[in-house]
């Protein structure tokens, strides 16, 4: 009778115990089940676009304006969906491992150890927070970027002249450490432009859109800047040096620095770099002379430009 009594009550016990195991699993399953349902549909989705499909073009292809930037725009738009998917896993999955472990293993947590997960909980969301904020402020600066090396590429397209009379435009050419954003390629020499955004900002009412050169610097209405300058003529130095061991004769190289939406005061000779807005670039580039090259040597650095900007992977456009 005892022995039976017993028995009854270890099998209560017990059912009680698989009844708390299958409630904390459900608890479980109903929290992971939404991410892994959409790490599975971006998996299925990417296999089922790339299943018995090839891409139709023959080779890679030229970077277009902003390559680099969008690639990372892309890349850095990723880190803020991790960001936003931690967030909310880390500030309820350690709470929630606590929970299910009191409800299976019987174990009494007490108020000690609750205070140090919500501290390190504190700490790890604090984190994501930060790494989220931070994110979004640099995108905000790359897509200005993106925006205007568009718009600059947009204002080269117009330039472009017959086969007589040629001129060939290139983006984003890579190097060590740096990439130039556009490259023109003409009978009047190469151009290596550089593109900077800037935000304009509103004074009293009115959009503070002049900047004045002079004295070697870019004054702008709030603050003043020369590293652009600079970063023009390093550009010009390393594309120049680059072209005459490729091409085997002497390029001749100038820096344009094009500054979209914004006008351009100069109160000093602008030709190292040439200082230009975004809507005087097009009449105004055909206009520059930094030497002379023929029809085979245009061609020859325009080879030559090609093959390091043509590495777009053609399959990747599926």
């Amino acid at each position: 009778m005892i022995e039976s009594y017993l028995d009854r009550r270890d099998l209560a016990q017990l059912m009680e115990w698989l009844s708390s195991l299958s409630a904390s699993l459900l608890v479980v399953l109903l929290y992971l089940l939404p991410l892994f349902l959409l790490a599975g549909i971006a998996l299925y989705t990417k296999r089922m676009l790339s299943r018995n499909r090839t891409s139709p073009l023959g080779s890679d292809l030229l970077r277009p304006a902003g390559y680099s930037l969008q690639k990372s725009v892309d890349d850095l738009q990723f880190d803020l969906m991790e960001s936003f998917v931690a967030i909310p896993l880390m500030s309820s999955c350690m709470p929630l491992i606590l929970l299910v472990q009191e409800k299976l293993l019987g174990k009494a947590f007490g108020w000690g150890t609750w205070a140090l997960i919500a501290i390190a909980v504190a700490c790890v969301v604090g984190y994501y927070i930060y790494k989220a904020v931070a994110i979004v402020k640099k995108l905000a600066r790359l897509r200005l970027g993106l925006a205007c090396e568009m718009a600059v590429g947009q204002e080269l397209e117009q330039i472009i002249r017959p086969e007589g009379h040629p001129y060939r435009i290139f983006h984003d050419l890579p190097f060590e450490g740096f990439n130039v954003d556009h490259l023109v390629v003409s009978p009047n020499g190469v151009f290596v432009i550089e593109t900077k955004g800037r935000s304009k900002l509103v004074l009293d009412g009115k959009k503070q859109a002049r900047v004045r050169l002079e004295g070697d610097a870019l004054h702008f209405p709030t603050h003043v800047e020369t590293k652009p300058l600079e970063q023009v003529r390093m550009n010009v130095k390393a594309v120049r040096s680059w072209l005459n061991q490729a091409t085997g004769f002497d390029v001749p190289v100038a820096g344009v620095l094009v500054l979209p939406g914004w006008y351009v005061d100069l109160k000093q000779r602008a030709n190292d770099p040439y200082v230009l807005s975004g809507k005087a670039l097009s009449g105004q580039l055909p206009k520059l002379t930094v030497g002379s090259l023929d029809l085979g040597q245009v061609q020859a650095v325009a080879y030559q430009v090609a093959q390091r900007v043509r590495d777009v992977d053609r399959e990747r456009v599926l």
